[in-house]
């Protein structure tokens, strides 16, 4: 028997991305877990954000953000990023995480994160006490360390190790084991169609 919940913000798992807004000079991040690919074509990112986020004000100013997706060894510095005000804070000093240049836009890289998106906001859409940002991806980088082939772009998830987010039970895991081949796995329920 399934028990009735209520209205919640939960989804399992949620992705446990940094986003940096700003510039090499003045940057800030935070860790946000609402944030997924909403489209493929142009490949666009959406993502909620409280209105008092410093980092949403760096994103205001130039219209750019990065999307780093960092390992699950770096939980402690993810949820330091994720719980610590930036307006006042020099988060990058503190956990010591290090920022590189984009190809394309303001915003940097973080270093030791081995996925990175570079996006420019496209739109803002309030919902609720929150704003949505939407931004288009326009360049993505991966460390070859974690390409599945050094010259392919499928990404080995036990090389990248992507910290995920667990709401309610406020608790960061890491991926499991591959269970299937997607696009492939369901096809046995058509083969008994024919």
């Amino acid at each position: 028997m399934k028990k009735r919940l209520g209205a919640l913000e939960r989804l399992f798992p949620m992705p446990c991305a940094l986003v940096v807004g700003g510039t090499m000079d003045d940057a800030d991040t935070l860790a946000v877990a609402w944030l997924n690919i909403v489209s493929s074509t142009p490949p666009t990112v959406a993502m909620g954000l409280r209105e008092s986020r410093h980092t949403l004000e760096l994103i205001r100013r130039n219209g750019t953000f990065t999307v780093n997706i960092p390992p699950a060894s770096l939980a402690a510095e993810v949820d330091y990023c994720g719980t610590t005000p930036g307006a006042k804070t020099d988060k990058f000093a503190t956990t010591g995480l290090t920022l590189s240049p984009s190809a394309l836009v303001d915003a940097p890289l973080i270093d030791q994160c081995a996925f990175n998106l570079e996006c420019r906001v496209t739109e803002e859409v309030i919902v609720g006490s929150y704003v949505v940002v939407i931004g288009e991806v326009v360049e993505v980088h991966a460390d070859e360390a974690v390409l599945a082939e050094p010259d392919g772009n499928v990404v080995a998830m036990s090389a990248l190790d992507p910290l995920v987010y667990i709401a309610g039970a406020r608790e960061y895991w890491r991926l499991g084991e591959k269970v299937a081949d997607a696009y492939s796995i369901g096809r046995k329920f058509t083969a008994s169609e024919e």
